[in-house]
């Protein structure tokens, strides 16, 4: 039986001094942002100033598998590396003011230390990978840049301050008496764990109610703590794997309820950490068992969001224009049952679903019922009956949609009724009615340019600088304004044809329209040279008509 864990009180200036400290590489990086740093010095700087003791929290240590010389550091990360930083500060500081015995000193006691067994000298702290390049160069003395670089902003921070607090030659004894404050009165309860699993016990059950912490730290301290000694290698290189992949936290744990959600219904993002707890209970097996399930989630995950994914390279179905469309409007609420069709159906099924839900999505957008918690919660329901198998086909599913997706006459109705469009989106919008017209006139529609490209653009019919002097009266200039950016004023033309277009009246464009590869625009100049409110009404019918069939219910 491993031996308890040890608590006891120490100094923070202490445990540098004492203890050679290591950030495990799977750790986040240094976070703190400027507030944290001088809200760091100032309360350091007020209770010195009363000659107060102050008590920084807790501090959770392991042992190092496989490294009995250093601890790792579970907790206190941030105020540790910041307070290395500072004693950084201080010797540079002393050196400038020409106190090199007292520099050295600083330097001996809390940055460096010469390890027998090693032969040589080596950091007291050694930070995660990514923020230890800038800190090496600062214990060697060297200059960095603070942009981008935390590290490097909270030494300039705390330089800045210093050098505040002995302006001169004189005032170095002001550096000697910080450095004995926080050798000897900024505490900590430190807590020495025998091992990484009993160590995240001792986390989570500190920092259950911590505002600092994201919902990815406490849920990596829970399977960390759950891994046991014989999952932790495994429960940490896949919680590595898969954390690389985001460059926000938020964003990680936006995909972790996504994909919780895809197996068992609704979650708030505050309730997604409990949700996850009571989900992964059962010791190394269930949390190997998570986490190869969400490795294998982000893999369709990613690919969901990345319409060239080479996944889509080996399907018959060509899903890319529903997967821009999912990027460009933002659909998000259909992740968790895409992810669940993947998860559950075979992938060429679950690909054409694709199809499927981002003709749901637009019905749903165009009709107003996309936003807020309704749409997600109706496709969260969706997903977790096809993760169980009530629901194994697309009519399955299609029950859960009927009161997010509109019927074709509310659909139509609110698609002739839609407002203004940016272009990003019209594009799409009229590729897919393009592609719609092209098959009822039994047309191939392989040779249709790629509308996402560059070389396809979106171009307002009705121009859209057009001036209160082009039209009848301030009530058809007012009508205009409303139509300028609806759907029925805009069509696609290819760049090369749409040069110098954008402010011309209609009679000098019609032609060019006659000349572009896309029908929908080629009708256009079928009208004669005239375009006005009858005729941008009557286009409106035909495209809401396309519509019900480009998006079917």
């Amino acid at each position: 039986m491993a031996d308890p864990a040890q608590f006891d009180h120490d100094r923070l200036g202490h445990l540098l001094s004492d203890i050679l400290l290591k950030v495990p590489e799977f750790q986040r990086r240094f976070s703190w942002q400027e507030s944290h740093i001088l809200e760091y010095w100032a309360d350091i700087a007020r209770a010195k100033a009363a000659s107060n003791s102050y008590f920084m929290g807790t501090v959770v240590l392991a042992d190092s598998p496989g490294d009995d010389t250093r601890k790792l550091i579970i907790d206190g990360q941030q105020r540790i590396t910041t307070t290395a930083i500072l004693f950084i500060a201080i010797r540079d500081r002393l050196r400038e003011l020409g106190q090199e015995r007292a520099a050295q000193s600083v330097e001996d006691t809390h940055l460096s230390d010469y390890v027998l067994r090693e032969e040589q000298t080596v950091a007291k702290l050694i930070l995660s990978p990514d923020d230890h390049v800038t800190f090496s160069i600062l214990l060697e003395g060297g200059q960095v840049a603070a942009k981008n670089n935390l590290v490097g902003t909270a030494y300039v921070l705390l330089k800045e301050r210093v050098d505040e607090l002995a302006p001169t030659e004189e005032d170095y004894r002001s550096l000697i008496e910080l450095v004995a404050y926080l050798d000897t009165d900024v505490q900590v309860l430190l807590a020495v764990a025998t091992g990484l699993p009993e160590a995240y016990v001792i986390f989570e059950t500190l920092n259950d109610r911590g505002e600092d912490l994201t919902t990815a730290d406490l849920l990596k301290n829970f399977l960390f703590s759950q891994a046991g000694s014989q999952g932790i290698n495994h429960a940490q290189s896949t919680w590595t794997r898969l954390t690389a992949k985001f460059d926000k936290p938020e964003e990680f744990v936006k995909f972790l309820r996504y994909e919780y959600m895809s197996r068992k219904g609704h979650v708030t993002n505050r309730g997604l950490y409990k949700a996850l707890q009571s989900d992964v209970r059962g010791g190394t097996t269930a949390v190997r068992r998570y986490l190869e399930g969400a490795d294998t989630a982000l893999q369709r995950y990613i690919a969901l969001r990345e319409p060239d994914d080479a996944s889509w390279s080996s399907q018959a179905v060509e899903v890319k224009d529903s997967l821009l469309a999912f990027r460009r409007f933002g659909f998000e609420a259909s992740m968790p049952l895409l992810l669940a069709a993947f998860g559950t159906w075979s992938h060429t099924d679950a690909t054409r679903f694709v199809d499927v839900v981002a003709g749901w999505s637009v019905r749903a957008w165009i009709a107003g019922t996309l936003g807020g918690g309704v749409a997600e919660r109706a496709f969260c329901l969706a997903a977790e009956a096809v993760a169980t198998g009530k629901a194994a086909t697309v009519a399955d599913v299609r029950m859960y949609m009927k009161d997010l997706v509109p019927d074709d006459a509310t659909f139509k109705q609110a698609f002739v009724g839609y407002g203004s469009v940016t272009t990003t989106r019209a594009k799409y919008l009229l590729a897919r009615l393009e592609r719609q017209y092209l098959s009822d006139h039994g047309q191939q529609t392989d040779a249709m340019p790629d509308w996402s490209s560059k070389s396809v653009t979106v171009e307002h019919i009705f121009a859209k600088s057009s001036k209160r002097d082009v039209f009848a009266s301030a009530e058809e200039f007012e009508k205009f304004s409303v139509l300028r950016d609806q759907l029925q004023n805009l069509t696609l033309l290819e760049r090369t044809l749409n040069g110098g277009l954008e402010d011309k009246p209609f009679d000098q464009k019609v032609d060019t329209y006659g000349q572009s590869v896309f029908a929908l625009t080629r009708l256009l100049s079928e009208n004669g040279a005239t375009w006005g409110f009858d005729e941008a009404e009557v286009r409106s019918s035909m495209l809401s008509a396309l519509a019900v069939k480009a998006w079917p219910k």
